[in-house]
């Protein structure tokens, strides 16, 4: 479960945070039944080390299927993904999900169907829905997904693949592939990197002479050249991580069969005195004598190398709290809202006691705390730690010693505990399909099948700040388009699913549709009542069922979303329309493979 609130550098930045991936479900499951489209799949690879093994290869680790993606559009979802993947709490996430599987599986043994389910969801929500140009489509997340073990030009496909490297999420590496042919204006060569400007060049020539002067064809020009340059600076997969991932498919150029030298070492030789500050700092903790090292903190660079220091100390000794209340206090500077205990080997009692004494002063300020990479931390340390913190909205347990069943197990008994916090962010709720216990469902029929959204924690006021949000975009569409972007049931899976659209800044929405007050969800309901009015004939059931939630529950503010994404601007959006005119009823039956 997730959502949380970002810093003003980052209100610009789309984030996605995914609380449960199975609420995007069919209770029936459609027709396989083959239809037309413009069937493209994307694929995410990162390096993955086998078991036994100590060599990293490339391994795909999760594969969708789009069933109307071609021209601009993939171009666009490439790069809504890349927005997504970079902000640095979905990143953090993306990282712990490939360092899982490091190791787990043999090298010819198959992955499971979506070894990592967040990021597959991230991908999906960039592929389906484009809330900026008010375009969706697509069914289910789950009949999306395809199986991360499928062979790279085994899909049902029209319009060639796309592949992404996600290895390091915040400098990911893309690429587009012409697998069996492109349904293209122009030929280009198959199973090879092709760039953004290749891909859409080909659906799309630069027009010559006067052709490019003609009604449409110059803002259409001007259009494809702008989701071109978009990627400019992104990097460009090589042949050789194809060749990696699917050795039955691609040929390595001649280049790729010589082994590319061992890159130099960056590493800077540490200085005598960052050498001797580790002794030091194990002594100082033996002997109870840190005073001096509590005034090397404030030294350039020294925090972090006393931190590092102290990440291996382990069990923890008592002696070392007052060091690390130094370190702390230095990190956070003047900003008191986030606290990072991540990889320290704390116990329950130290975490208590630092919460409680040496950061009393402080803790009523903290809005983000992490635990991650703690394994002496219990499950019966989470409602002191909750209580401690009353401002808390978003906590974070990666890899603790806490298991899936011990957080189910809480959630169930005492979901009061979580009512003011907006974000659980916990393998427990990344996992795919989701076991945990609904706080908040949301069930939706779209005329041929049901779907769902469900939150583990959610707090009124955001799930307010998050409807408004996402209907910001079409409060002023016509009745039909309105219904053709709700018919999606990716789409309110994503404004459920994913985190507040709120903390998106103006990627999603106009300024004029904030809450201001998402500690009060009676002044939230009155901030989002201009917009609500206009589409009161479609919310008011849903509306009043939120009003009673929020009377009973109060709370304060941070929530998620979910759905699914298509890519799509404004022209394309119309090009997908007019391509599906006469075969309406096929592409929008699809539902097979989400489209």
């Amino acid at each position: 479960m997730i959502g949380h609130r970002l810093s003003a550098d980052q209100a610009c930045t789309p984030f996605v945070l995914l609380l449960s991936l199975s609420g995007l479900f069919f209770s029936q499951p459609p027709s396989c039944v083959a239809i037309m489209g413009q069937r493209h799949q994307v694929f995410i690879v990162a390096r993955v080390v086998a078991r036994n093994e100590t060599v990293p290869r490339y391994r795909c680790v999760g594969a969708y299927h789009h069933q109307w993606c071609y021209g601009r559009l993939p171009l666009m979802a490439t790069k809504r993904f890349f927005t997504l993947i970079k902000q640095k709490d979905n990143a953090e996430i993306i990282k712990e999900e490939i360092r899982a599987i490091q190791g787990k599986y043999d090298s010819g043994e198959k992955l499971p169907k979506a070894p990592c389910p967040y990021s597959l969801f991230l991908l999906a929500s960039a592929w389906c829905v484009d809330l900026e140009n008010r375009y969706a489509s697509g069914g289910s997340f789950e009949n999306g997904m395809l199986d991360a073990w499928m062979g790279s030009t085994e899909g049902d496909n029209n319009d060639g693949i796309t592949v992404i490297d996600i290895t390091e999420p915040t400098d990911p590496s893309y690429c587009f592939v012409s697998t069996f042919g492109l349904e293209a204006a122009v030929n280009v060569e198959g199973r090879v990197p092709l760039s953004a400007e290749q891909y859409a060049r080909a659906y799309y020539p630069v027009p010559k002479g006067t052709k490019k002067e003609e009604s449409g064809v110059k803002e259409t020009e001007e259009d494809v050249q702008k989701k071109i340059d978009s990627l400019r600076h992104e990097r460009m997969m090589t042949l050789d991580v194809l060749v990696e991932a699917w050795p039955r498919e691609y040929r390595p150029s001649v280049q790729t069969l010589v082994e590319d030298p061992a890159p130099a070492s960056t590493n800077s030789i540490p200085s005598l005195a960052d050498l001797t500050l580790k002794p030091a700092v194990e002594h100082g903790i033996q002997t109870g004598e840190t005073d001096e090292l509590e005034a090397l903190v404030w030294m350039p660079g020294k925090a972090g190398l006393i931190k590092s220091v102290l990440r291996t100390q382990n069990p923890f000794p008592d002696s070392g709290l007052p060091l690390l209340a130094k370190v702390v206090e230095h990190e956070s500077g003047s900003d008191k809202t986030v606290l990072d205990l991540s990889g320290l080997p704390l116990s329950d009692s130290q975490i208590v006691s630092l919460l409680t004494g040496t950061l009393s002063e402080t803790k009523d300020s903290i809005e983000l705390l992490k635990f991650s990479y703690n394994h002496n931390i219990t499950v019966d340390v989470l409602p002191q730690v909750l209580s401690a913190t009353p401002m808390l909205r978003r906590l974070v347990l990666l890899d603790t010693s806490i298991s899936d069943e011990q957080i189910r197990e809480l959630l169930a008994k005492d979901a009061k505990l979580f009512h003011t916090l907006g974000e659980l962010v916990h393998p427990a709720l990344l996992s795919w399909p989701a076991l945990y216990p609904p706080a908040f469902q949301y069930v939706t029929h779209n005329g041929q099948s049901t779907s769902s959204a469900a939150l583990a924690v959610f707090t009124p006021a955001t799930l307010i700040q998050s409807l408004t949000d996402y209907l910001s975009p079409i409060a002023d569409l016509a009745q039909f388009e309105m219904f053709s972007f709700l018919g999606s049931s990716l789409v309110h899976s994503l404004s459920f699913r994913l985190r507040p659209l709120s903390e998106c800044g103006h990627y999603f929405r106009q300024p004029r549709h904030s809450i201001k007050h998402p500690s009060d969800p009676f002044k939230a309901s009155a901030a989002a009542n201009a917009l609500i009015f206009k589409l009161r004939k479609q919310l008011s059931t849903f509306l009043n069922v939120l009003a009673l939630e929020s009377c009973e529950r109060g709370g304060s503010g941070s929530d998620v979303i979910g759905s699914n994404h298509k890519v799509s601007n404004v022209k394309d959006s119309q090009e997908a329309r007019r391509c599906k005119g006469d075969g309406h009823a096929k592409a929008t039956a699809v539902n097979h493979h989400a489209g």
